[in-house]
Formats: structure tokens, sequence, C-alpha cells
């Protein structure tokens, strides 16, 4: 009887021991072409025996005022209701809201941004690709365009690379198109990985940064499950 315990025991550490050393990887894909915009996430975990995939296929601007239009219904993704809307409307309002929420987040958690800063550097990019073909009516106006976007790319992957490992040298493009006509067209891809028993840690760390502040799961709660 005691040999079968042990041998069950055993069983048991090694393979908690293969969830923890195993890695949760991420890819995701956002492409905008002329009308047709897409975003793909698709994660992996325990050695490829759980996988999770969400798209929104529709991304639209309406206008200045009522912002984005998102379609975010799809029969395969995750977690899906089927009572949810169909579109969600993403403008400046909704982005203020999203701002309120993760200030209260913030006073909600002892240390909230030590937390992440901590997380964020046991996440490793093994791949990161940007393409953009842009022009305009002007040539010079493209090319103005062009060298803009060679700035921006190039200061948000030098803002990245100080907080998340990159195991690979970003791959960033930025293509002219001088025919005359306005043309925009984006394609990002990343592959983030992170290791399940780091993910674990850091999950039981701000459960008890939470409790460190008073009312802090209340609020935590009330933003999670917000109808």
């Amino acid at each position: 009887m005691w040999i079968w315990l042990g041998g069950i025991l055993i069983l048991l550490l090694l393979i908690a021991a293969l969830i923890l050393l195993s890695t949760i990887t991420l890819h995701l894909t956002l492409r905008k072409k002329n009308r047709d915009d897409t975003i793909l996430l698709d994660v992996t975990m325990l050695y490829g025996f759980v996988r999770m995939h969400y798209q929104v296929p529709s991304v639209r601007l309406k206008n200045w005022r009522d912002g984005l239009q998102v379609e975010k219904d799809r029969p395969e993704n995750v977690l899906q209701k089927e009572s949810s809307s169909v579109d969600h409307q993403v403008n400046k309002d909704q982005v203020q809201q999203w701002m309120d929420e993760f200030e209260r987040m913030l006073k909600a958690t002892s240390g909230f941004r030590v937390w992440l800063r901590a997380m964020l550097r046991r996440v490793s990019f093994r791949q990161l690709e940007w393409s953009t073909n842009v022009g305009l009516q002007d040539a010079a106006h493209t090319a103005t365009l062009t060298g803009a976007l060679w700035g921006v790319k190039a200061t948000l992957v030098g803002w990245l690379s100080h907080h998340i490992s990159l195991k690979q040298r970003p791959k960033l493009f930025v293509v002219p198109v001088f025919d005359g006509t306005p043309l925009f067209s984006t394609e990002f891809r990343c592959i983030a990985k992170i290791r399940c028993g780091y993910a674990i840690y850091a999950g039981l760390v701000l459960i008890v940064r939470v409790l460190k502040v008073k009312g802090g799961v209340k609020k935590w709660l009330t933003i999670l499950f917000k109808d």
C-alpha cells in the first residue's frame, strides 16, 4: 500500500513539475488593409494540450465623435456569450472609462506598478514583426509620413525593449508607395512566452497585494465583473 501511495505521490509531483516548467505562448496578429481589419489572439498552454482562440474580425472608424466600431462576436471565440451584442463602440468616453478603471486598480493594489514591471521582465518576445505600406497623393507628403512612421515604430520598440526581453531582433518595415493613390496597410505579428510557474506565482503575488489594501478585493471584483 505504501508503495502505491509513494508512486502516486511521485507521479503527482512529476505532473506538477511539468506544469510549472511549461510555457504559455501568445500569438498576436493585428492586420489592417483598406476595410479589412482583423485582430487574432491564440494562446497555447501545457505543451499544446490547452489552446484558446479569440478573433475580432472587424474594426471600423465610423467618425471622430463615435470612434471605433468593433465587431466582436465569433462562434469559435473562447468565453463567448450567446447573448452578447454584435458591435461594441470604442470612443473617447470608453477610453476615459478604461483609464479611470486602471486608476482604480492602481489604488486597489499595493505596489501595482512594481508588480507589473516584475511580471513584464519575465515575458520574452520570440518574434516581433511590424510592416506598413503607406502612400499619399503627393510624393513629398508620402516621404514625410514614411519618416514619421519610422520614428514612431523605433520609439515604441525601444520602449518595449526596456521592459520586455526581446529574444530576436525586431523586424520593422515601412514601405512608401508613390503611385499617387492614398494607401495605408499594416500588419503586426508577435510571439510572446512566459513560464506557467511564474504566471501562477505572479497571480498569487497580485492577490496578496490586493488583499493588503482595504476594500481592494471588492474594487477589483466590481471592475472585472461589471455588466
